[in-house]
């Protein structure tokens, strides 16, 4: 654990220079930290720190018209705004600049916000009585937040929730579990809970699709996230910290995380005072000291998180749930197949388990063809094949007429003393020849 005499002097002097001669302003009722490319900074009244570099003209005096923060950033471009939308400011590393024309808007608090091409977005939150489930944007001409639009129905859409997981890959939004509403619920409205679903949005199709369910070990309102940790979003919690991956599927779970630093976060309106820096590999936090009094820490990654992990499935996918169906409905069907093929196989083991017997109970014309229905046996052969055990001198006809005779006696014989079901004898028409006729034992 670091503590504050590791921080650049600057900071450490006005520091304590507050902490001796005025101990009255660190009771901070307005404190917030935020990362940004390379720096962490701390909002503290109406001043901004740099907490990891001797920055020039830094403590820097600031006037937001912002009660709630929430910083937006990627590699290029943060944003600060107001927590429940509304009011947007520019952030270069040294200077704020607000873009809006607008007001704290109360209608999207603990939303997921992100940069999708060069706009700023947001899903979710809470505000003016309701949850929300709708995507928004901020209209940088317009300079106000106006609503995205998608082509699914509500009902092919995630039920509102806010403090939400959430990530951004490529041209997807994922979101995850949130604390919100049920909509196909009687008053829903009164009766919240903590929705456990995951949902992928595509910006090209505008389209929701439903990736599947599973919890992740939180309460609410004890828990925040850290997004863009290593492109997955980082659940720390007074129950366990979580590192959730949903396009990927993977929930990784730190089972050394220290803990106690989590129970002692400050946290102001729900909102714990944390950011994690990774150019430094750091953690900074505000933690809560007696008498109303706050201190900043910072950990290193390992030390905070611990080098263990435990990796599991972060949901159960839809094409999951219908793999068992799947699975019995092939097992039923090989099982009825089966049986069919025991029933097709099973007159020609019951003849040629008691050949000898019939041998010698029928002509041997008959025995002859029933061995070479035998021995074709399951495929099809030709009458003219049967035709062959009768003598050369007999015409076609006579041929033909006595084969017919003999494969009635060879019916009326197995059904009667074989006891085989009637029919015994499928019959068809050569396929190469429809002149010729063909039979199979059954």
């Amino acid at each position: 654990m670091i503590f504050l005499k590791n921080f650049p002097k600057l900071f450490l002097l006005c520091f304590i220079s507050l902490n001796s001669q005025n101990q009255a302003k660190l009771k901070l009722n307005n404190s917030f930290l935020f990362t940004f490319q390379k720096d962490s900074y701390l909002i503290t009244n109406d001043s901004l720190f740099c907490i990891t570099e001797n920055k020039k003209n830094f403590p820097l005096p600031i006037n937001l018209k912002i009660s709630d923060y929430k910083f937006v950033s990627n590699d290029s471009v943060g944003y600060l705004k107001n927590r429940s939308n509304g009011i947007i400011y520019s952030f270069d590393g040294n200077k704020f600049k607000r873009l809006d024309r607008s007001f704290a808007l109360n209608s999207q608090n603990f939303s997921f916000s992100f940069i999708y091409n060069n706009n700023l977005m947001d899903f979710g939150g809470y505000g003016l009585h309701t949850f929300k489930n709708n995507i928004t944007y901020f209209d940088f001409d317009k300079k106000e937040t106006e609503l995205y639009p998608q082509i699914s129905s509500h009902s092919d859409s995630p039920d509102p929730r806010h403090k939400l997981i959430g990530q951004l890959i490529d041209d997807c939004l994922y979101v995850g579990p949130g604390y919100g509403v049920y909509r196909n619920q009687e008053s829903p409205q009164d009766n919240f809970s903590f929705i456990n679903d995951y949902w992928k949005f595509s910006f090209k199709k505008s389209r929701w699709e439903k990736l599947g369910e599973g919890s992740v070990n939180i309460s609410f309102p004890f828990y925040c996230t850290i997004n863009n940790f290593y492109e997955d979003t980082l659940v720390i919690s007074e129950d366990g910290v979580y590192q959730c991956n949903i396009l990927n599927n993977i929930l990784t779970y730190y089972p050394k995380a220290n803990l106690n630093i989590i129970k002692i976060l400050n946290r102001q309106s729900d909102e714990y005072k944390i950011t994690y820096n990774k150019f430094q590999n750091k953690f900074y936090f505000i933690v809560n000291k007696t008498n109303g009094f706050i201190e900043l820490l910072s950990f290193e990654k390992n030390e905070f998180l611990g080098t263990e992990k435990q990796y599991s499935k972060l949901y159960k996918t839809n094409s999951n749930v219908w793999y068992p169906i799947i699975l019995i409905s092939i097992l039923m069907l090989l099982f009825i197949m089966s049986i069919y093929l025991k029933l097709k196989v099973k007159n020609t083991h019951k003849i040629a388990g008691k050949i000898n017997g019939i041998k010698e109970d029928m002509k041997l014309e008959d025995f002859k063809i029933l061995t070479k229905l035998l021995e074709s046996s399951p495929n099809f052969i030709n009458y003219s094949e049967l035709s062959d055990v009768y003598s050369e001198h007999l015409g076609y006809e006579s041929k033909k007429k006595k084969t017919r005779q003999s494969i009635l006696s060879l019916e009326e014989y197995l059904t009667q003393k074989l006891k085989i079901k009637h029919p015994v004898f499928e019959f068809r028409k050569n396929k190469e020849d429809k002149r010729e006729k063909q039979i199979r034992i059954i």
